[in-house]
């Protein structure tokens, strides 16, 4: 059987027997044990023969999409609606390596619909902005590539974000396929708006929505500039966004590993994504330096609100055996100590993308 179909079968198979009535024991290892194997067999991609299947892609950024989604599914917390879990990771997937504009557009809607599903008593409003937020992209992808075209799909995947955070792991790589002015435009505003959401609503609950997004909106501008260098520190970027989005979910109390999980989600030093954050203004400074204009000080709207509200450096007990410490660790190696083979291979990735 093909590698890239067994990968997408995997999550639904998942979300098929989790439907079924279990112990709760049994669902947990189910749950893990299913990420587990989409994460081993993404990074399976790497070493694959490439597959010459219709429609769908195996390139270097379909496979990285494919790692960057799988690991946020596995440092997920568990519980909650697992068979929901399952289907937005295979929607996610989907859009990750669909080598075509309208599966994409469905594998997003696949994603979203099974993200909203378990809270539309609550979230009930965020079904109109997710719907506006496809049909925005579906409109961009039916345009003759244009400028139209760009804005368009950049507008729907930005409006899917804000709907939908969870979907975030893929969609700043998603809108690296409309690199341009439009992408560091979208990706300029973005930090700003979060940096002035941040400063005028600090509002616990939706802060770290505010500061993911925000950093996400440099990874945009980053993908915008359309180089090697500014590529590759958004690659970089989007991989300790992810990680430290596990490490805040998993931190639990207001102890040491809360303190540097925060921390790291904000890009204060030397945590989380402060080494992509400052590759990324590194090469916004070479390429386009006039962007610091708005960027630095969106970055730092979004530091100083988490600064105000990081709790007082204490160990509780809880840190000692904390899961937010495998994220930050890995977050740490790849940020500071990244292995040889996988530099060469995000470069690789970079060239192939702006060579």
């Amino acid at each position: 059987m093909i590698p890239i179909a067994f990968l997408l079968g995997v999550p639904l198979l998942a979300a098929v027997v989790l439907s079924v009535t279990q112990p709760a024991g049994t669902r947990f290892w189910l749950d893990i044990g299913a990420g587990l194997v989409v994460l081993a067999m993404a990074i399976g991609l790497i070493w694959a023969p490439a597959e010459g299947i219709p429609l769908l892609r195996h390139d270097r950024l379909g496979i990285f999409a494919a790692i960057l989604v799988a690991t946020a599914s596995v440092a997920s917390r568990p519980g909650g609606a697992l068979v929901a879990k399952h289907l937005s990771l295979g929607g996610m997937l989907l859009a990750a390596l669909s080598a075509h504009p309208l599966l994409t557009d469905a594998g997003l809607a696949l994603a979203a619909a099974a993200a909203l599903t378990p809270h539309l008593g609550a979230g009930w409003h965020r079904v109109p902005l997710a719907g506006a937020g496809l049909g925005l992209l579906l409109f961009g992808s039916i345009l003759p590539p244009a400028s139209l075209a760009s804005g368009c799909a950049l507008l729907g995947l930005a409006t899917l974000a804000v709907a939908i955070p969870a979907l975030l792991p893929v969609l700043p790589l998603l809108a690296l396929r409309y690199a341009g002015p439009e992408l560091v435009a979208l990706g300029s505003v973005s930090v700003v708006a979060c940096g002035v959401g941040l400063w005028l609503w600090p509002i616990q609950k939706t802060r770290l929505t505010w500061i993911a997004m925000g950093q996400a909106g440099v990874i945009g501008v980053a993908f915008g500039l359309a180089s090697p260098d500014a590529t590759f520190a958004g690659l970089v970027l989007a991989m300790l966004l992810v990680l430290s989005q596990a490490a805040r979910a998993w931190a639990e109390g207001d102890g040491l590993a809360h303190l540097l999980s925060a921390a790291g989600l904000a890009g204060l030093p030397p945590f989380g994504v402060f080494p992509g954050l400052a590759l990324g203004i590194a090469a916004v400074a070479k390429l386009a330096p006039w962007l610091l204009v708005a960027l630095l000080p969106g970055i730092a709207a979004m530091g100083w609100a988490s600064i105000r509200r990081l709790p007082a450096p204490r160990a509780v007990a809880d840190d000692r055996w904390s899961a937010a410490w495998l994220p930050l660790a890995a977050a740490a190696l790849i940020g500071w100590f990244m292995p040889d083979p996988v530099t060469a291979w995000l470069h690789a990735l970079a060239l192939e993308l702006r060579g």
